[in-house]
């Protein structure tokens, strides 16, 4: 899949996350940060940015606070941001966003 961080109008692909990612060091960003962020972009950028990511990636399924990394738990970080990733594939609208994941 192409990678796009440009906003407006298109809508964002990301390579699939997977759970060996949560555990990599890598020069090049890795799906999860590029999904990251978007979301921060998306939510406006600064405080209200982190808060949008942070639940939206809850609302995708992680269900840990800020302080526990997602390579702790990174099946369920993979799903949580395949989830998100899957949704950023329809819109790039923060309240769908959150309706498409919350609602299904």
């Amino acid at each position: 899949m192409i990678e796009i961080l440009a906003l407006g109008g298109c809508y964002m692909e990301f390579k699939e996350v997977l759970a060996e990612h949560f555990l990599t060091f890598s020069r090049d960003p890795l799906p999860h940060t590029q999904i990251e962020q978007a979301l921060l972009q998306i939510g406006g950028g600064g405080n209200e940015g982190m808060k949008f990511k942070k639940d939206i990636i809850a609302a995708g399924g992680w269900s840990h606070t800020g302080v526990v990394s997602f390579g702790k738990y990174p099946d369920e970080a993979c799903k949580a941001f395949n989830n998100v990733r899957a949704a950023l594939e329809k819109t790039e609208d923060p309240k769908e966003l959150m309706k498409i994941l919350t609602e299904g």
